[in-house]
């Protein structure tokens, strides 16, 4: 079991001396240190359940995407502003402080996403992004305000 990550359930399998030959030659050949870890990583492929660093990665790409979008909004407003084209309005002043608020969410998130990393706590980067998910459904975007 990796160290630092608790494990607090315990379930026993059972192998017939062949089975357990086996899974032995392949926890060797992997060079792993258990066989719990060869089921482990087993359970994982046959489910699809990604690494820990896997998950992060999609996440991060993500919000990242998120970032870049919302970058590319305040470039058009500063190339705007410098051509003395941009006037400062109800809207544009609810995207930018919608803008904030989101940016304000994603490094949150990025803190606790690294503090996830840190703890090498799958279950607990798990629980971060459903936090995010809940978040965002909650967010109430400014059209919708100006328009209720």
């Amino acid at each position: 079991m990796p160290s630092g990550i608790p494990k607090s359930l315990v379930k026993s399998m059972r192998f017939d001396e062949d089975e357990w030959a086996f899974l032995e030659r392949r926890r060797k050949a992997m060079r792993l240190r258990s066989v719990t870890g060869l089921v482990r990583m087993c359970l994982r492929v046959a489910f699809g359940i990604p690494t820990k660093e896997e998950f992060r990665a999609l996440q991060f790409k993500e919000h990242l995407a998120q970032l870049i979008g919302m970058a590319n909004n305040l470039n058009q407003m500063t190339k705007a502003a410098n051509a003395g084209k941009f006037r400062l309005n109800k809207r544009t002043e609810d995207q930018i402080e919608a803008m904030k608020v989101e940016i304000r969410e994603l490094r949150q998130l990025f803190v606790d996403y690294s503090d996830a990393a840190r703890a090498r706590s799958f279950t607990r980067a798990l629980e971060i992004e459903r936090l995010a998910e809940i978040q965002r459904a909650h967010r109430v975007s400014p059209n919708a305000k100006s328009d209720g």
